[in-house]
């Protein structure tokens, strides 16, 4: 491995260097375009999964965990072909924000996918120093306790009805509107779209510079008997 070159996963195989080098300078941008899919496809593959697994249980982390450990190996990638701090933050703060997104906006993909409206009764209030005052629910039809407390309740009054959106299942806080995820898809989309043009300008960056390098140096120094 040559000290004077940047930290890369793909140096830690030589049989995908060598695979790389034989690879034109448009050869290796369509590569950077096509991991930089990849890279986008698991913060929303991980914004689906949370629809299954709820977000605050340990397989959630873990797949937050595994979702950072391959955007992680890619930016060295990044870091590798385009030798350019402002690609390698470029893709750190867009790989960053999608995840992000994708993780945070989970609660209004849980009520926008499977939230119902139910008639309610405010039960008891709780007033917090400093915070929201949250109030216990119950549904007016069957008499059974909504799991989660309703923030947002300072106006309403013990005894009062109205319609919340709940979580059938309980992981998701009821709301008294309608979430929406224009914003988040929003966000996502620009993150998406900057993370795939610098990948993509960076492994471009790294075909067109290898270009005017000379044979033996990509070799590496030969030995002399």
């Amino acid at each position: 491995m040559n000290p004077n070159s940047p930290f890369a996963a793909h140096s830690l195989s030589k049989k995908l260097t060598v695979v790389e080098r034989g690879l034109s300078p448009s050869g290796l941008a369509r590569t950077g375009f096509a991991l930089a899919l990849l890279a986008c496809a698991l913060p929303l593959a991980l914004r689906l999964l949370l629809l299954l697994v709820p977000a605050n249980r340990w397989p959630a982390h873990l797949l937050l965990g595994v979702v950072a450990l391959c955007l992680l190996a890619l930016l060295t990638e990044v870091n590798h072909f385009g030798r350019a701090w402002y690609l390698t933050l470029l893709y750190a703060v867009s790989a960053t924000g999608l995840t992000l997104t994708c993780w945070n906006g989970h609660s209004n993909d849980v009520l926008e996918a499977r939230g119902r409206w139910t008639k309610v009764t405010v039960v008891q209030m709780t007033e917090r120093p400093r915070r929201d005052t949250v109030c216990e629910l119950r549904r007016t039809d069957d008499g059974t306790a909504v799991p989660q407390l309703l923030d947002d309740c300072a106006d309403l009054s013990r005894g009062a009805t109205l319609s919340v959106l709940e979580d059938p299942e309980g992981e998701i806080r009821p709301r008294r509107s309608a979430p929406s995820t224009v914003g988040t898809n929003l966000a996502a989309g620009v993150s998406g779209v900057v993370l795939v043009a610098g990948v993509t300008a960076a492994f471009r960056r790294g075909g067109r510079r290898r270009l005017h390098v000379p044979p033996t140096s990509l070799a590496g120094p030969r030995s002399h008997p």
